[in-house]
């Protein structure tokens, strides 16, 4: 019972969906096995596995096991919790539900007594006894999920994904006594009713907001240039002229194929252009394009510095993944950063593919009479690498390296970087359903207060970067831990917080965070609780930016953003995207780059109530600008088609937002900062 969230291959390709004018060019299919546009001093990029790629049959080290409880009084005072949860839970309204927490709960009883090999081998017959379970894995057969052994049987697999391990690690620590049961069956199985958000004791993270803390800074009429790269998503296994429209995901690998059409790539339906395809982790000549092609648009050397906001690994399946491949994904990436930007700093966060298994993040209080955190390797490395890049100091690399790749930075021109480890929100990570009830099991949004506490009393600006996006339509964060972090941007915002930035989508999106009502607080024994679902939709506060994605995947074009930011207050002033149309990529020579769009261009205008006047030039394109551009929406269906197909980058494949009520929903998801939020969307009961 493994959560694996869909990458959504649903949509195939037609030809007459693709812009392909006559025969694909020479270069497009050309089969070099290296990149044929130069990296500078940066690494060789290797396609179809070769070079140092590491092989699809390495075995990844296994974590330490969490010892099983064996004291008897222990085990005793545990099972008796657990008990008197079931006896006194309101969450058995439904059979299905029922039957998920009661399954959940026996396999969270067999992690905590049995050796871990065999609660591995009761997954195993678990998921070939179940087909649901079948389905939701995302490897070749069961075995190869949660096992870890090699399978010589199964062709471009390493054999075993190890997810077993991690598995018995997580559920030995969940509990009825703390809704843990009721939110995996929800998240993952969608059995259950959604839990109940908890209220946000607010005064456990911070103090009361003053009356100074509503006003941001006076803007400036001097701007920096700062580049936001997101989801790079490079695939050294990319097999040039393999099928690119497949039905069985990966595609653009030797063993894709399309069954509708009874192709493989052996005689493709659509052959994988080495310069990218829409179903497709991005080639490495893509990659390297952007870079090549940044100075056709502004002057490199213009930049102040440069956000990434996670994913530099590619979208194997989990039995194709290991340990070396994602420390050589992550190793070029910053090679090629430093190859290109130079010295340009680059402030970057991981994503939910940059970790194996892939989403799965550990809290260091998980078995702290262990001491040790099943992820710190990666922790280490990536920290070490952004230290010896000189992006961060020493005394950052340290707690990075120890607090899940999390650090803030306070860059030359004066603001405060925060970079967070999401994956402990995101609802993928299978170590986020222990002690559900607790918006900061990590103790990382704490940190954050009290890092944005700092900055206040200073009187210093930051900025927030994570990968997965706290809100939007509600499918990615939980809500519990995303409540929190809205009542962490509401208290900061607007004077200490200056900007968010998120990635993940893949797309190019905006999320509102606005103030909460007066009575949005509640009382219970003498404490006082937020309830973060009781927002003021007539008072923006704070805006966070979705980066698109260099990635194709899924259906989108490749882009990135410029960003010109206020050198005082560090706002966003505007904004240029620059994309390359995936459509075209087998007519290219070489990959073509173009400016999609300039905000200001597109958007001042809609800022303005009378719609007479543009947003006046110097002023920030904060919430307040962004949320009546989101109430224009509301009035003027072409500006959602606008939107919409820029989300998309403009690609060729973008789905139709031509009715009034996917303009509500589009709105009402701009709206949405929490997953709660999101969620309500889906209901019809949120914002519009």
């Amino acid at each position: 019972m493994y959560y694996r969230l869909s990458l959504g291959f649903a949509t195939v390709i037609t030809f007459s969906s693709v812009n392909v004018q006559g025969a694909a060019t020479p270069e497009a299919l050309n089969k070099t096995s290296t990149n044929i546009i130069p990296n500078g001093e940066g690494p060789i990029l290797y396609y179809n596995g070769t070079g140092d790629v590491p092989g699809y049959d390495l075995v990844s080290p296994d974590p330490e096991p969490i010892t099983p409880l064996n004291s008897a009084s222990n085990l005793e005072d545990h099972f008796y919790k657990d008990i008197f949860a079931i006896a006194n839970s309101s969450a058995f309204a439904s059979d299905n539900c029922t039957q998920c927490i009661a399954g959940a709960q026996a396999i969270h009883s067999a992690a905590l007594t049995l050796p871990v090999s065999n609660f591995v081998n009761l997954l195993i017959r678990i998921c070939e006894a179940v087909p649901a379970a079948q389905k939701s894995i995302n490897s070749a057969t069961c075995s190869a999920e949660f096992g870890s052994k090699a399978n010589a049987s199964i062709p471009y697999s390493s054999g075993g994904a190890g997810l077993g391990a991690y598995m018995a690690q997580a559920f030995s620590k969940m509990s009825l006594a703390t809704m843990d049961m009721e939110t995996y069956c929800y998240y993952r199985w969608d059995v259950c009713p959604r839990p109940q958000s908890v209220g946000i004791e607010e005064s456990l993270y911070f103090d009361d907001k003053p009356g100074s803390a509503n006003k941001a800074p006076q803007s400036s009429s001097s701007t920096l240039n700062v580049l936001h790269l997101s989801d790079w998503h490079l695939d050294p296994r990319y097999d040039i002229g393999s099928e690119a429209n497949c039905t069985n995901p990966i595609c653009c690998r030797p063993y894709s194929l399309n069954e509708d059409f009874g192709t493989t790539s052996v005689n493709p339906s659509l052959p994988a252009s080495r310069f990218g395809a829409y179903l497709c982790d991005a080639s490495p000549d893509l990659v390297l394009s952007s870079f090549r092609d940044m100075s056709n648009f502004f002057d490199l050397d213009s930049l102040s510095f440069t956000i990434f906001t996670g994913d530099v690994g590619s979208h194997d399946h989990d039995d194709q993944l290991s340990r070396a491949l994602i420390e050589y994904e992550e190793r070029i990436m910053f090679d090629t950063f430093q190859a290109w930007l130079g010295s340009t700093p680059v402030y970057a966060t991981l994503g939910n593919h940059d970790s194996i298994p892939q989403a799965f993040n550990t809290q260091n209080d998980l078995n702290p009479s262990n001491g040790s955190n099943a992820m710190g390797w990666n922790y280490e490395l990536v920290a070490g690498m952004w230290h010896d890049s000189g992006y961060i100091t020493e005394e950052e690399r340290q707690f990075a390296a120890t607090h899940y790749a999390a650090y803030a930075h306070t860059a030359k021109e004066g603001l405060r970087v925060i970079s967070l480890n999401t994956d402990l929100w995101y609802q993928a990570n299978a170590f986020n359903y222990w002690n559900s009830t607790n918006p900061d099991t990590s103790g990382m949004l704490t940190w954050l207060a009290g890092e944005l506490a700092a900055c206040e009393k200073r009187g210093q600006r930051a900025w927030i970067i994570g990968h997965v996006l706290s809100g939007y339509d509600g499918s990615n964060a939980l809500i519990n831990p995303s409540s929190l972090f809205y009542s962490i941007v509401v208290r900061f915002s607007p004077s200490t917080i200056a900007g968010i930035f998120f990635g993940h989508t893949h797309q190019d999106q905006l999320q509102i965070f606005y103030d909460y009502l007066p009575n949005s607080t509640y009382a219970v024994d003498g404490t006082t609780y937020r309830n973060t679902t009781m927002v003021d939709y007539n008072k923006p506060l704070m805006v966070a930016h979705i980066g698109p994605s260099i990635v194709p995947l899924t259906n989108y074009n490749a882009g990135y953003q410029l960003l010109q930011i206020d050198a005082e207050t560090f706002e966003v002033v505007n904004k240029q995207v620059y994309i390359a149309n995936i459509s075209e990529s087998l007519t290219w020579t070489t990959p073509v780059w173009q400016i999609e769009y300039d905000a200001r261009d597109v958007y001042a205008m809609h800022a303005s109530n009378s719609g007479s006047a543009p947003w006046p030039e110097h002023a920030p394109l904060n919430a307040t600008f962004w949320h009546a551009v989101s109430e224009a929406m509301l009035r003027n269906q072409t500006l959602v088609e606008v939107y919409n197909l820029y989300e998309t980058k403009s690609s060729v494949m973008t789905k139709e937002c031509s009715t009034q009520a996917c303009a509500r929903q589009k709105v009402c998801y701009i709206r949405s900062g929490s997953g709660a939020l999101g969620k309500a969307c889906g209901t019809g009961a949120g914002p519009s």
